[in-house]
């Protein structure tokens, strides 16, 4: 009887504990519901069957050149949105480039599968990928075969190419990758399989072998490549991944003349945020670095959600909640106390509907979320274990990212049969 008491006493807690929550959370939102009840030009919501227009972006395209889109990981709407931003960019200001949550060598092969057609190049990329969500997995797949299919309909010029940042994801497929190159150039590529001892290959035999080769016009992208890999090879197991990611995006920029082009991104959301969390800076925020070539013209969109469905990774679950199966669905909601809550959740809400996306601009200048954390700040489990702490205080929604998109009632990323 005294362990069912203090049983109901815990579950009375708890429910006090989310009512006061939501209470206070809507309670301080009402500035922000009105902003939107007199400002509804400046949200676009369709049903889920239906494209966004992005509207909204023609605006920033003309003073931003990087555009970053963060996901969480294994949600369908996301996936679809990612390709309609890829849409959206392509035919409104000529992007081609696309950098991507891979590295070097996995860009390399799905840019093959972008001129070849041959989809078992999509599978190996994303079953060597670190987002374990998108292995196996349907929607992942099928935005390169949608990108695939747009390059087929766009001349060659306006044609969408893959650029690989991330740090090694996968040492046998960038070992796959400096074997073609080395072929391509006819040299030896009869390196070591252990991986210790192929990193001290790559240490101590492959600038030799780099310096041997006589360049020519021919042969000096392939030497280049090769060079690139070395030293993420190099970085591989010394240099910390957002380290990596800027510096790959620095040489690719400079080696690619990326200046005065548009550029897209996709990544998870911690990638993409432009201030620190957790005291670290991660890509976006970086992008904001005295070196980078696109500090203050960055623009970083990210996605919040309800009640809808997550691919997560089975193996990464507690024994109680996976499936045997490689992907389990999971329920995946912003507005949930205890797991993940996301405050000012109920700003958004309040002016859709269910089984939309809607894109919300919050960075006009008489914005409310120029003046607080609301979208940002979160609270429950999920919010502690990720690393997404609010660590400089003197910061705005707007210094994170300049767009959301509410996404309600979305399916799990589908997991291929």
């Amino acid at each position: 009887m005294k362990g069912l008491k203090y049983l109901c006493i815990t579950l009375l807690l708890c429910l006090l504990y989310s009512f006061t929550v939501k209470k206070y959370d809507n309670y301080s939102g009402e500035t922000y519901n009105q902003y939107w009840e007199e400002n509804k030009n400046l949200f676009e919501s369709v049903n889920q069957n239906e494209n966004l227009t992005f509207r909204h972006l023609d605006y920033y395209i003309k003073t931003n050149d990087l555009f970053l889109y963060g996901e969480f990981h294994g949600i369908k709407e996301t996936t679809k949105i990612d390709f309609e931003l890829i849409k959206y960019f392509n035919k409104k200001a000529g992007m081609k480039i696309h950098l991507a949550e891979i590295d070097f060598s996995q860009a390399y092969f799905l840019n093959e599968y972008l001129k070849s057609g041959n989809e078992k190049l999509i599978d190996y990329v994303l079953n060597s990928w670190i987002i374990y969500h998108g292995h196996n997995n349907l929607d992942y797949k099928n935005k390169w075969i949608q990108i695939y299919k747009l390059n087929e309909a766009n001349s060659e010029n306006s044609q969408i190419k893959v650029y690989g940042i991330d740090k090694i994801q996968n040492i046998d497929v960038t070992k796959n990758h400096l074997k073609i190159l080395l072929s391509k150039i006819n040299l030896s590529s009869d390196f070591p399989k252990d991986e210790n001892l192929f990193l001290e290959w790559v240490k101590d035999k492959l600038p030799k072998l780099i310096s041997s080769i006589n360049l020519n016009s021919t042969n000096i992208n392939y030497a280049i490549d090769i060079e690139h890999i070395r030293k993420n090879i190099i970085d591989y197991k010394t240099t910390a991944r957002e380290d990596v990611m800027f510096l790959n995006f620095n040489d690719l920029y400079k080696r690619y003349n990326f200046e005065g082009q548009k550029i897209y991104g996709y990544f998870g959301e911690a990638h993409v945020l432009q201030k620190e969390m957790n005291g670290k800076k991660d890509f976006g925020a970086l992008m904001q670095n005295q070196n980078s070539p696109v500090k203050n013209k960055t623009y970083t969109i990210i996605s919040r959600y309800l009640d809808s469905y997550m691919d997560a990774p089975s193996k990464y679950l507690p024994f109680f909640l996976r499936s045997n199966k490689e992907h389990t669905k999971t329920g995946v909601s912003c507005d949930n106390t205890f797991s993940l809550y996301h405050f000012g959740i109920s700003d958004l809400k309040n002016v859709t509907n269910k089984n939309t996306n809607t894109f919300f601009d919050i960075n006009k200048p008489k914005s409310p979320y120029k003046k607080s954390l609301r979208l940002i700040k979160s609270t429950g489990f999920l919010s502690l274990i990720s690393g997404m702490k609010i660590t400089d205080k003197n910061t705005s929604t707007t210094d994170y990212a300049q767009g959301i998109i509410l996404i309600r009632n979305s399916d799990w990323a589908k997991p291929i049969k």
